[in-house]
């Protein structure tokens, strides 16, 4: 069974299993309040993500208030001192930082008020792990090795038909951010042992202009190498390094062989053969998730798993239009509402 198969039958049958298993219960009157500290809403991803989290909370009878930063952890901390100096304090504080290590004492803050937390999108590490009661988002490990596999099946199939050159360039995280260490290096596992080799690994920041901005630095520094694939660990990033790349002269989909994550860049890409596949990441499931893992500890006390993932299937051209999810909510979403970024549009 080839590597691509194998990931997307295994997160296909995580998928069906996490829909069933979360259905949503009869409808029930449960009363609480949620503050929610997270990125700004005009980024694709979190809007969505934002979407989840209101509609679910209003679905379980949650009021909610939700705290946008520009990715600022100073602005964060300021918003987390705001919100304690009212006195008012919710049921459960929801918690993604823009800078986990940088926005240690303002978690440490919430949690000293004795309000739950949850963890959202970066894992718990040794620091703050006693300060939350759970995490809800994705598996920056299983995201970044269905990649990886992605990229091992094209490059296989380019060196059955007598293609040559393996050179493989990176559009990471900043490498300051959490996700980053655990996604590098679940790519190169992904990788190890076959043709393809990293020559560049550039850190610019988040979205479509940081993309193009940082590879169009990398493309410059080692083009004499040669590039023949580009790994995105997120396809908002990616998208602005295909543009790069192209005004660079090469020629995707021939030149250079595009693999992203995230699911929230352009699905025209994909489609017209720009990108190889991406691995989907829905911040619609991963709102609703959070609000699930809410109304479960203020049920319980505790949360039957300490961690939970979101799915994570891999997606190609084949695959595009037939990829539909179960939510948390008990409804089917197809793949335009899964996304974001161009997926939406």
């Amino acid at each position: 069974m080839s590597y691509l198969k194998k990931a997307i039958g295994v997160a296909t049958a995580a998928c069906l299993t996490v829909g069933l298993a979360f259905a949503p219960a009869s409808a029930q009157d449960k009363k609480g309040s949620i503050v929610s500290f997270n990125g700004p809403a005009g980024e694709a991803y979190i809007g969505r993500f934002i979407k989840g989290i209101k509609e679910t909370a209003e679905l379980k009878g949650f009021d909610i208030k939700v705290f946008e930063n520009q990715f600022n952890q100073a602005e964060q901390d300021q918003q987390v001192q705001q919100v304690l100096a009212a006195g008012q304090l919710p049921d459960v504080f929801i918690w993604w930082p823009s800078d986990a290590t940088a926005g240690l004492g303002s978690l440490r803050a919430l949690h000293k008020t004795g309000v739950p937390v949850l963890k959202i999108n970066q894992l718990p590490n040794e620091q703050d792990k006693k300060y939350i009661f759970g995490y809800a988002g994705p598996d920056d490990r299983l995201r970044a090795r269905n990649a990886g596999y992605m990229m091992r099946e094209a490059a296989a199939a380019k060196k059955a038909n007598g293609g040559e050159g393996f050179n493989v360039i990176v559009l990471s995280y900043p490498h300051s951010y959490g996700g980053y260490g655990l996604s590098i290096n679940a790519f190169k596992e992904a990788i190890a042992g076959s043709d393809l080799n990293i020559i560049g690994d550039v850190d610019e920041g988040f979205g479509q202009a940081n993309g193009y901005k940082g590879a169009a630095k990398l493309i410059a520094s080692v083009k004499d190498q040669g590039i023949h694939f580009v790994y995105g660990m997120d396809d908002a990033i990616l998208t602005g390094g295909i543009k790069a790349l192209e005004e660079a002269g090469y020629t995707m989909g021939e030149d250079v062989i595009a693999v992203g994550t995230v699911c929230n860049g352009d699905k025209q890409l994909i489609e017209e053969g720009k990108q190889f596949g991406t691995t989907l990441q829905s911040p619609l499931h991963e709102g609703q998730l959070a609000i699930k893992l809410v109304e479960e500890y203020l049920d319980t006390g505790k949360l039957e798993n300490y961690i939970n993932f979101t799915p994570n299937p891999a997606v190609t051209k084949e695959t595009i239009e037939t990829t539909a999810l179960q939510g948390y909510d008990g409804k089917l979403y197809g793949i335009n509402e899964l996304c974001s970024g161009a997926w939406a549009q």
